[in-house]
């Protein structure tokens, strides 16, 4: 046997030992990733359906949102309304009531003076 033919079978023996060691990481490494893969479409069929019932959720929550911002607008309204009633009603109570005060005033001072003299 020639040395060229020893280098040949020392080649083809750590090929061999190379494809073997080889095959033997594979498969669990194929493995591996077939599970992973199992994982990642159960994961998606999961993770579908919730992502749209969040999306339902947020919607119908903008929408509520949505509703208090209208009912708030309508309450500032309100209160704007009652603040200028509560303004009107002083002016209308207040008025007459100081134009009676001063008249009693005037009338008790006329008197004051027509009995002294």
């Amino acid at each position: 046997m020639t040395s060229l033919e020893i280098v040949g079978l020392v080649a083809i023996i750590l090929i061999s030992a190379f494809a073997i060691v080889a095959v033997i990481v594979a498969i669990p490494l194929f493995r591996l990733l077939n599970r992973v893969r199992f994982m990642a479409d159960r994961l998606s069929e999961s993770l579908v359906p919730m992502v749209e019932k969040l999306n339902d959720t947020i919607s119908h929550l903008n929408t509520e949102v949505g509703s208090l911002t209208d009912l708030t607008q309508s309450v500032a309204s309100i209160v704007e309304q009652l603040e200028k009633v509560i303004k009107l009603a002083r002016i209308v109570v207040t008025s007459p009531i100081i134009k009676l005060i001063s008249a009693s005033a005037g009338l008790i001072s006329g008197i004051k003076n027509s009995s002294s003299e």
